[in-house]
């Protein structure tokens, strides 16, 4: 089994901890952002007591927010990159999922970093509260980020998006795909100036990296150069999304 260093078990316990998902609000809509923690580059050093009290406060941080309804999926990245996690939050604008992520005291300190995107246009109904004992499990993050041949102003782009969503909804279907969904961006028609960002969409599969290489390769956005898959294996607390696999 591949070992999960110490800032990984932090986000690890995230989904083991917090036993309270969180539920809809007072919008029968739920608006999801999905936060990138990243480690800085100039990330400040700690000492071992340093860093236990700071992973005290990290816990305690995640399970007032999994108490208020504000925290749904999070887990660690576990491959070795400066991407060391996600937060989904349920909030009302990016603007209040900022402020709720850069409450964590890792952040604070200067360890990770806060990245929202959203909102993230996803299935509220497969979210799910942590199963009991706990337990975790793998999957694979896919970030879908702009291709050699982004344009959304070209004829056969609104084709093709609905070719992915006929994709997306047959892996869901077969089994192999536990959630997915785009982040809006501006109409080009309307502004030709929009930048879309370095983020296009968000998927986490049901299976391992290898596999999901394979299975993005046939989505037809991916195929046409569209969008481009960045591939991340990635864990998360057993029962909070449909089933993964086996810790490795």
């Amino acid at each position: 089994m591949k070992t999960i260093s110490s800032g990984m078990l932090l986000l690890t316990l995230i989904t083991l901890a917090g036993s309270t998902l969180a539920q809809p609000q007072t919008d029968s809509t739920p608006h999801y952002f999905l936060v990138l923690l990243r480690r800085p580059a100039n990330a400040v050093p700690l000492s071992k007591e340093a860093g236990e009290k700071l992973q005290d406060e990290h816990m305690a941080n995640i399970r007032k927010l999994a108490a208020e309804h504000k925290l749904v999926i999070a887990g660690p990245f576990l491959d070795d990159t400066p991407l060391r996690g996600i937060f989904v939050l349920q909030a009302d604008s990016a603007a209040q999922a900022q402020e709720w992520a850069n409450s964590d005291p890792a952040i604070r300190a200067g360890r990770l970093s806060a990245e929202v995107h959203g909102p993230w246009l996803v299935d509220p109904g497969a979210i799910h509260s942590p199963a009991e004992p706990p337990a975790f499990e793998q999957y694979s993050l896919v970030l879908m980020k702009p291709g050699d041949a982004w344009n959304p102003k070209a004829p056969e782009f609104a084709d093709l998006m609905k070719l992915d969503h006929a994709f997306v909804k047959q892996m869901t279907e077969q089994g192999t795909l536990a959630i997915a969904g785009p982040f809006p961006f501006s109409d080009p028609a309307r502004d030709p100036t929009a930048d879309p960002g370095d983020l296009l969409g968000v998927g986490i599969f049901r299976v391992r990296a290898e596999q999901t290489v394979k299975l993005t390769q046939d989505d037809p956005i991916v195929k046409a150069g569209l969008f481009k898959p960045e591939i991340h294996p990635w864990g998360a607390g057993k029962g909070v999304l449909a089933s993964g696999q086996p810790m490795q």
